[in-house]
């Protein structure tokens, strides 16, 4: 019975072991979400709106650690905004919706075997002549760490991204006829 408790024992370290020998030290940050992620979203009506302003406010660029892995911030404000703009309704020119967008959170952290990606942001909506109005929302992806490389943690803020649009989407859906009156 010892010998099986020290076999298993020392196969849990060994697949733990090789697990880390995969994980990144540190990813640099997130890059443009893929295609995939872009169009995984539920069609919703789409209102037009355009984006007056971003402001990011996070406390800090880091991104947080899954596992051993560091995830830096670079390019997190393009990604995010490019992210906006991929949603049904984007406009550049003037609309009869204006949003305004404070980025107030975004980090991914682990425990275990579980990952956690998470964008916490406040949008303040104008819409024609009406008072604005502003609502927060988070977009969350919760899943499981194999290995804390960076394409696992890009996909996991990706999901996160496109669960927050989905909020965002059904937002202004419901804004609609009032913006269209």
């Amino acid at each position: 019975m010892n010998a099986l408790r020290t076999l298993t024992a020392g196969a849990v370290a060994l697949a733990g072991l090789a697990l880390a020998g995969c994980a990144a030290d540190r990813v640099t940050g997130i890059r443009a979400a893929s295609p995939s992620a872009v169009s995984a979203e539920a069609a919703a009506p789409a209102c037009r709106f355009a984006v007056k302003s971003i402001d990011d406010r996070r406390d800090q660029a880091s991104l947080g650690t899954v596992g051993f892995t560091k995830v830096e911030g670079d390019d997190f404000s393009r990604w995010f905004a490019d992210g906006i703009a991929a949603m049904p309704g984007y406009s550049r020119e003037a609309a009869p919706i204006e949003l305004r967008i404070e980025v107030l959170k975004a980090y991914i952290h682990s425990l275990g075997t579980l990952k956690s990606a998470n964008i916490v942001v406040k949008v303040t909506v104008a819409d024609g002549g009406a008072p604005p109005t502003t609502k927060m929302f988070r977009g969350v992806d919760g899943s499981t760490n194999w290995s804390s490389s960076e394409s696992e943690i890009q996909v996991a803020f990706d999901r996160a991204l496109v669960h927050l649009r989905q909020q965002m989407s059904a937002e202004l859906a419901g804004l609609c006829p009032r913006a269209a009156s």
